[in-house]
């Protein structure tokens, strides 16, 4: 296997992956693409896992992917589409809730990459943007995802000028979970994986694949599906009477394996 430009890290139910290629502002290239994918998968079943966070090294989240290996393929795009395809899949099909980190730049396939993170932090002076125009790309991966949070209008202006915008403005436009100062993302972070690892496990996999799902449905069979959901939960999994008894008797839940 050639050289992979990421970390991987498990500690305290914490899954850690850290793109690092600092040189090139974290791109990824197809290699460590995979490898993600990979890691991503193998902890579907670790029970050690409870949250999965990415993050980049050095003064980047993730500038893309490498356009080197575009010349080097002769300018085919379906082994890129489908490589980002596979490690988006991944990240939003995951039982675990996933964490991205943003801090400095986020373009192309970073910006896709925190938009399919279940939540993403961003430091107020990240630069955000989606500049595949400029390359003569028609980006496919951004626009179901923007449209429903941001609206058509601001879809429109990200992908069509490829100007990026700050950490702050992508907050304001419900681009990000949140946006924090800098000085304040790391605690920020770690706060937000402290209430993840706080709840049940078996909690967050539903709300995860329920709200997912009912994102594709009308708001009445939305409904549904969720209420369905909830109630098939309050009577197989000891979850429910756990936290009632807890939040009772003033203490911490307990949640069963």
């Amino acid at each position: 296997m050639a050289d992979v430009n990421a970390e991987f890290d498990v500690s305290e139910g914490v899954a850690r992956v850290v793109l690092r290629r600092e040189d090139a502002l974290n791109a990824i290239d197809m290699e460590t693409k995979r490898a993600i994918t990979d890691r991503l998968g193998a902890y579907r079943d670790r029970d050690d896992v409870r949250v999965v966070v990415v993050e980049g090294a050095g003064e980047a989240f993730c500038a893309g992917g490498d356009l080197d290996e575009v010349v080097e393929r002769d300018y085919a795009l379906e082994p890129f589409t489908e490589s980002w395809e596979e490690l988006f899949t991944e990240l939003r099909t995951l039982p675990r809730p996933t964490v991205a980190k943003v801090d400095g730049h986020a373009y192309g396939g970073g910006f896709d990459l925190l938009l399919h993170a279940d939540i993403s932090v961003a430091a107020e002076d990240a630069r955000i943007g989606q500049p595949e125009s400029s390359l003569g790309i028609v980006n496919h991966f951004s626009p179901p995802e923007l449209l429903g949070r941001v609206g058509l209008p601001t879809t429109m202006d990200l992908l069509m000028t490829g100007e990026p915008i700050s950490g702050e403005r992508a907050d304001e436009v419900g681009l990000v979970s949140r946006s924090v100062p800098a000085e304040e993302l790391d605690a920020t972070v770690e706060s937000v994986v402290e209430a993840l690892k706080a709840t049940s496990p078996r909690v967050l996999e539903h709300l995860k694949r329920g709200v997912y799902a009912s994102a594709e449905m009308s708001p009445t069979a939305a409904k549904s599906h969720l209420e369905t959901a909830a109630l098939e939960a309050a009577r197989s999994d000891p979850d429910y009477r756990e936290g009632v008894d807890a939040q009772r008797e003033g203490r911490e839940p307990d949640w069963p394996e």
